[in-house]
């Protein structure tokens, strides 16, 4: 983000706000997906709880400021208790709070996230359950959304997932994006496609957690929406005839 923000005023506005943070941790079956076409999902601040499946979340790694982290190094919960949304945002050039923003009033709507000098590690966690299903795609958009005027800016990405809801964050293989932004001062183009297959630990569990992360850039930060977010998989076979597993049919010729 632009560093204007002063960490103080920012963190007195997330203690007021911590109290009417609502989340939706609600597991949901597949296939799932969310595009952000539909404004009335996040109408207030911090109120999650409309958004089937997603929270999002401001990401303060302790109490020290750090810029330039590889999100793939972070692999602990970031202040995943309390969840974080600025709603019904229009300007994300000028926007200049870290942490996940809702824009329903630009042409294509999405949810983004920037970092900021509180907001170390903000990120979306994805609910899911894969009950029955293998081979699971993990598939969302990033789009640089921030035409501000700075250059050289580099916005690092990366997916992470759990099995239940707790313990240490595994990295998804061809997650890591250097650089979501474009680098270009003024320009807003770059779309940065993921499709990710999901380790054989993710198939047919009750409860799988996704985690998609960005962190605080050394300089400014912009805002990447994280779009088209889908999770799709396939059925399980099942044998119908239970007295043939096993066995092989033999078939005689006279």
């Amino acid at each position: 983000m632009k560093k204007s923000v002063t960490p103080v005023l920012v963190l007195a506005a997330l203690a007021v706000a911590a109290v009417m943070a609502i989340g939706n941790s609600t597991t949901q079956t597949l296939p799932f997906s969310q595009d952000w076409t539909n404004a009335g999902l996040i109408t207030a601040n911090n109120d999650w709880s409309a958004v089937p499946g997603i929270n999002g979340y401001f990401g303060e790694n302790g109490a020290t400021n750090t810029t330039g982290v590889d999100p793939t190094t972070l692999t602990t919960d970031l202040g995943d208790g309390v969840t974080d949304v600025f709603a019904n945002q229009s300007n994300p050039t000028t926007f200049v709070s870290g942490g996940p923003a809702e824009f329903d009033g630009i042409a294509n709507p999405t949810v983004a996230m920037q970092g900021s000098g509180t907001a170390d590690a903000p990120h979306l966690i994805v609910y899911i359950n894969s009950t029955g299903k293998q081979n699971l795609v993990l598939s969302y958009t990033l789009r640089d959304i921030d035409c501000q005027t700075n250059s050289g800016i580099i916005q690092q990405f990366c997916a992470q997932y759990r099995i239940g809801n707790a313990g240490a964050w595994t990295n998804i293989a061809g997650s890591y994006v250097a650089n979501a932004c474009d680098g270009v001062a003024s320009s807003c183009t770059l779309v940065t496609p993921m499709s990710l297959p999901l380790p054989g630990a993710c198939d047919n569990q009750s409860e799988v957690q996704l985690r998609i992360m960005t962190t605080n850039a050394v300089s400014n930060d912009e805002e990447i929406g994280v779009d088209d977010i889908s999770v799709t998989g396939q059925d399980i076979p099942t044998a119908t005839n239970k007295a043939s597993w096993g066995k092989v049919k033999t078939i005689f010729r006279y």
